[in-house]
């Protein structure tokens, strides 16, 4: 049996270390990824009412002063993003589908690093910093030149109070350039 001195030291000498171990994992940040949350949920959902050319989905998802990025074009306000939404479903594509989609949700902690140094809790004060990323390959066909098309997309939802307020979108938009280019040709 060990002596009540050692099994001292042995205490003394490891009671520290388990104070600065859970001091440190108290201070880690803690960020969520969920896949089967409300939120990646009603993303699919967009994309599923978006197949359907439901463009009245996308009037509840988006909040009135939604950002909008595709690629390096910016879209303001949510009567110009569905106004675009309009054109792609009822002037452009017919039969879209997003197939291979992915969606999942980061809850960010509010030590999350952002951009320019920022955490979390710099960016949204107020509330949490949710993102949703999507990704999938979206497929349908031109209405005017009655082409397959297929490409990749990735796109990332912030959500604030319920509603979409900025959209990422990414792209290789040669496809459905050249459908816009020959729906007017056909003016």
């Amino acid at each position: 049996m060990l002596d009540k001195k050692i099994m001292k030291k042995i205490i003394l000498t490891l009671l520290p270390l388990i104070f600065i171990l859970s001091s440190l994992n108290a201070e880690e940040e803690k960020s969520y990824l969920k896949t089967k949350d409300e939120i990646s949920n009603k993303v699919r959902k967009y994309y599923e009412e978006m197949s359907k050319e439901n463009i009245k989905f996308a009037e509840t998802f988006f909040s009135e002063d939604v950002e909008v990025a595709i690629n390096d074009l910016k879209v303001s306000g949510k009567k110009n993003y569905i106004d675009r939404l309009n054109t792609i479903h009822k002037k452009l594509l017919k039969d879209m589908k997003v197939e291979e989609l992915h969606v999942h949700t980061n809850y960010f902690s509010p030590e999350a690093l952002t951009s320019d140094g920022k955490t979390a809790s710099d960016v949204s004060p107020d509330e949490d910093l949710i993102w949703t990323n999507a990704w999938g390959t979206i497929t349908g066909v031109g209405r005017v030149t009655n082409k397959k098309i297929s490409f990749r997309m990735h796109m990332d939802f912030r959500t604030s109070k319920g509603k979409v307020v900025h959209l990422l979108a990414y792209y290789d938009p040669t496809q459905m350039n050249e459908e816009i280019k020959a729906l007017e040709a056909s003016k």
